[in-house]
């Protein structure tokens, strides 16, 4: 084969050097010129002189002498044979040149660069997998995040229109007194007088505490609802609550009774203490039949007082006593104001250390049990010798 152009010359030096591409050229079945990489992965047999023919599988020798009897360019998949054993399959481009020779060119992968070469699209595999599985996951928590969302609209829109339902109920009652008051043909008696001021009073409160709940409820969600904890006596909170409250489930027909057993001394805030069994008790109270009592139970134990809070009413499923205390729900009615009071008393208990669950009570109805941590030896003795009074009022 002349090679003339001293472009031509430089291209076929470069192939010839190559120790990735195959080039053979052959003139009449004898190899005139073979690569570095030709003669790394066919052995001797590929120097100038040897019989191109020996270099391929037996299985591809007719295909061979096709492709060297081809009159133009073509791609031609061929066996060779390894100089070490075994054969390869090598896709050859073959070109006829002008003196008649043929030039084989083609690119083999050697075992070590097929060995590396699989070990990275296994790697990419599992990485692929691995990337499929976060996506998954991913795809999963995002899901889970819009149904909570969706499902947190629900219970703000509920909320909403408990709100506004409650705020309407007390402004309206309290419109009613004072038209009664306005249209009234003759001078209210004492009685009178006290009747309609102590709804207007009741009613205010209704709506301040409602007010005091969504408050609260906020700044525990902002993580900034704050206890200012020392030791309390639980006995005085009891005792406390009971004088509020009594009164007011007399007006429905329900006695308020208290069971306390030995000394009960934790480490709290008295007056979220206070508002934990306040709301505990009123959501008591709401759900007692008329003609039946609410218990409250009051307990020391190891390390912490146990305090607890029994109705007599239809009680509580055990599938739904966990969502009591979620914020927004009223399970059942069980939630309070604005489905608030359960998850606030909640929150309260836990700031303090403490723990809140509901059962089934021995009547029937629902049992509310909170735990606190009693005080420990060192707290001090001025802050016992202080008093425990919740400072509710």
């Amino acid at each position: 084969m002349a090679v003339t152009q001293p472009d031509a010359a430089a291209l076929l030096g470069a192939l010839l050097a190559s120790q990735d591409d195959l080039l053979l050229v052959v003139q009449r079945g004898e190899i005139t010129h073979a690569s570095a990489a030709a003669g790394r992965l066919l052995g001797g047999a590929a120097a100038p002189g040897g019989d191109v023919a020996s270099l391929f599988h037996e299985s591809s020798r007719e295909k061979l002498a096709a492709a060297l009897a081809h009159g133009a360019p073509a791609t031609w998949e061929l066996q060779v044979c390894r100089a070490h054993g075994g054969q390869e399959a090598v896709t050859f481009l073959v070109v006829p040149a002008a003196d008649g020779s043929r030039i084989l060119l083609g690119r083999a992968f050697l075992r070590d660069e097929a060995r590396r070469r699989e070990a990275s699209a296994i790697a990419l595999t599992s990485e692929l997998a691995n990337l499929t599985r976060e996506l998954a996951t991913r795809g999963a928590e995002l899901e889970a995040a819009r149904a909570g969302l969706e499902e947190l609209g629900r219970q703000r829109e509920d909320f909403m229109s408990i709100v506004s339902h409650d705020l309407k109920s007390s402004l309206n009652a309290i419109r009613l007194q004072a038209a009664l008051l306005q249209h009234a043909q003759r001078e209210p008696t004492p009685a009178q007088r006290a009747t309609i001021a102590g709804r207007l009073l009741r009613n205010v409160d209704r709506m301040t505490a409602l007010i005091s709940d969504i408050l609260d409820a906020a700044l525990a969600d902002a993580g900034e609802l704050r206890i200012a904890a020392r030791r309390l006596s639980m006995e005085e909170v009891v005792a406390e609550v009971v004088d509020t409250i009594a009164p007011i489930a007399a007006e429905v027909g329900v006695q308020i009774r208290s069971a306390v057993a030995g000394a009960a001394l934790v480490r709290g805030d008295g007056r979220r203490v206070y508002q934990v069994l306040v709301n505990l008790v009123e959501n008591a109270i709401r759900h007692a039949p008329p003609g039946t009592d609410v218990l409250i139970e009051l307990a020391a134990g190891d390390g912490c007082v146990r305090c607890a809070v029994e109705d007599a009413g239809p009680g509580i499923a055990p599938e739904e006593r966990a969502a009591v205390f979620e914020r927004f729900r009223r399970q059942g009615g069980r939630a309070g104001r604005a489905g608030l009071g359960l998850h606030i008393a909640q929150r309260i208990v836990a700031l303090h250390g403490g723990s809140i669950w509901v059962e089934a009570g021995a009547r029937g109805g629902a049992r509310f049990v909170f735990e606190l941590p009693s005080p420990g030896d060192a707290d001090g003795s001025a802050e016992a010798a202080g008093g425990g009074g919740t400072g509710a009022r």
